[in-house]
């Protein structure tokens, strides 16, 4: 892990995680559920491989997880975004037809590489998603998406 990343990764665990906690969200780095009475809330933290930022995606289900399928036996603790084909990316535009969004914090694995950018930056790119949890994922979750 690049030293980019590892800032990425502590500037999310400083201002972003937190705010999955308050609603109520378990899990660890990158996976995340929180189990209501009526369905199983998932946000996923995923990483581009060539580095440089990441996607943050989040689906649901049912209280008992997958009902059929890939990922039916498995328990609700288990699961994540991956085993939904209904999933959205949090700060894309379904509804103009953008389903990709990439929170970007730094340069990809092929691009030249330069100083390394103050903490500051980083944590503004986490405080980036916090907006999305309200406009976009619990109404997402709140609906029948």
């Amino acid at each position: 892990m690049n030293e980019e990343r590892k800032e990425m990764d502590s500037a999310l665990k400083e201002a972003f995680i937190p705010e999955l906690r308050k609603r109520g969200f378990k899990g660890s780095m990158p996976h995340f559920r929180r189990i209501l009475q009526d369905r199983v809330d998932y946000l996923t933290i995923q990483f581009y491989s060539a580095g440089g930022g990441f996607v943050v995606e989040i689906a649901k289900s049912g209280p008992n997880g997958v009902e059929s399928g890939f990922g039916s036996e498995l328990p609700v603790e288990k699961l994540s975004v991956q085993y939904f084909g209904k999933r959205l990316r949090l700060g894309s535009r379904p509804e103009e037809g953008v389903r990709d969004h990439w929170f970007e914090f730094g340069r990809k694995s092929y691009e030249q590489q330069g100083p390394i950018k103050p903490y500051e930056h980083y944590l503004d790119v986490a405080k980036s998603v916090v907006p999305f949890l309200d406009t976009q994922a619990e109404k997402w979750w709140n609906n029948d998406c």
